[in-house]
């Protein structure tokens, strides 16, 4: 009898999403649409969903981003450790990236 392999070839999904501040309901809406995500429903810790909703972004105000005004860069580095925790936390099957300014590529 001979040994061999065989190779499937996988694909993986990946949803993307974009993570950022405005009034309402959180921080990370769907890509295509801009719909807010229930982060809850896609199974975040619902401290995590706290501070990243209520917390964080229940602070935003226009004059917080640099679209405008030179932002409030102490509140921009806050949302780091959110948007750091929200990404580990959504794991493999999602990328969570960051438009930091309206009309450019996302990072």
């Amino acid at each position: 009898m001979s040994a061999f392999r065989v190779q499937y070839n996988q694909t993986t999904s990946v949803t993307v999403l974009e993570f950022w501040p405005d009034y309402g309901p959180g921080s990370v809406w769907t890509e295509a649409g801009g719909v807010p995500v229930d982060l809850g429903r896609l199974g975040v810790h619902p401290d995590l969903v706290a501070h990243v909703g209520a917390a964080w972004n229940g602070a935003y105000s226009d004059d917080k981003v640099p679209m405008d005004s030179l932002g409030d860069s102490a509140w921009l580095r806050g949302g780091k450790h959110p948007l750091g925790e929200t990404r580990s936390a959504l794991g493999a099957a999602h990328r969570v990236v960051v438009r930091a300014v309206v009309g450019r590529e996302p990072t």
